[in-house]
C-alpha cells in the first residue's frame, strides 16, 4: 500500500490531492474502502510533500521450547513394520504385476457389522437426543448394565460379578497403562513375532536398552518364541 499526500500553493489556497493505491489484501478490499480522488480547497499554508509506504510483513519468528524430548524416542527404529510390508509389496507388484498377494500386514475387516449391533447402537444414539434417554459421562469402569450382561453371558459359572469387570478402550491402551503403573524398571516379555506397538511402547517407557542390529531385537526384553512347534504359544 502507498499513500501520497501532495499540497499545492495556489491563490492563497491549497488543493489537496489524495490518492490511495490498494493491493488485493482483504483489509483494502472494495468492500472496506471506497477509493476516489477529490480536490478540497483549504487555507494556504506551507507546501508539504508526505509519502507513506507500507513495509513488507515481518518475517515469522521461530520459537522452540526448552523442554527436552523423551530420550527413549531416539531408540525407535525408522522402519516400522507395516510401512515396510507395504513398501516391499509395492516393489514386488512392480516386478510381478500379475501376482496374487496375500497381505499379512495391517489387519482389516472384511464382513459387514451384524444388524443386531448397528441397530442397538442407532437406538442408543437416538435416545441421547431425548430428555429421558440422555446421560452425561458414564461410569469410569464401564456402564453397569453392560458389565452385568458381560458377567452373566461369559462368566456366570466362574463367580465373576459385574463389579469385577472393567470395560476399556482396547488392549493396547491397557498394556500402556500397566506399563505406566509398574514403571521402567520392570522386565517386559513379548511374543515373538509380536505386534509392533507392544515392543515400541516398552521402548518409549524406557524398559529396554538399545536396538541390537545383529539380532534385530531390543535388549532387556524377553522375546517368547511362537513357532509351529509350540503351537504359536510360548511356554510360560
Amino acid at each position: 500500500m502507498s499513500l501520497n499526500l501532495i499540497h499545492h500553493h495556489h491563490h492563497h489556497h491549497h488543493h489537496l490531492s489524495t490518492s490511495i493505491s490498494a493491493s488485493s489484501s482483504t483489509f483494502l478490499s472494495n468492500d472496506n474502502f471506497h477509493i476516489r480522488t477529490q480536490n478540497v480547497s483549504l487555507p494556504a499554508k506551507n507546501s508539504v510533500i508526505c509519502k507513506c509506504v507500507a513495509t513488507s510483513p515481518m518475517e515469522p519468528t521461530a520459537y522452540k521450547t526448552k523442554v527436552s524430548r523423551n530420550a527413549n524416542m531416539a531408540k525407535l527404529q525408522a522402519g516400522y513394520l507395516f510401512p515396510e510390508v507395504a513398501r516391499k509389496m509395492a516393489a514386488h507388484m512392480l516386478k510381478y504385476p500379475d501376482a496374487q498377494v496375500i497381505r499379512l500386514g495391517i489387519g482389516n475387516t472384511t464382513e459387514p457389522i451384524p444388524g443386531v449391533i448397528t441397530s442397538a447402537m442407532a437406538k442408543r444414539s437416538h435416545a441421547l437426543s431425548t430428555i429421558e434417554g440422555y446421560s452425561g459421562y458414564g461410569a469410569e469402569q464401564g456402564e453397569r448394565l453392560l458389565r452385568a450382561a458381560i458377567a452373566s453371558a461369559f462368566y456366570s459359572n466362574l463367580g465373576v460379578e459385574e463389579d469385577d469387570i472393567f470395560v476399556s478402550d482396547g488392549p493396547k491402551s491397557d498394556i500402556s497403562r500397566l506399563q505406566v503403573l509398574f514403571g521402567s524398571s520392570v522386565t517386559m516379555a513379548v511374543q515373538d513375532p509380536s505386534y509392533p506397538a507392544y515392543v515400541d511402547s516398552s521402548v518409549i517407557m524406557g524398559q529396554t536398552s538399545q536396538f541390537q542390529k545383529d539380532v534385530e531385537k531390543y535388549g532387556k526384553i524377553e522375546y517368547l518364541k511362537c513357532t509351529p512347534e509350540n503351537g504359536f504359544f510360548p511356554d510360560l
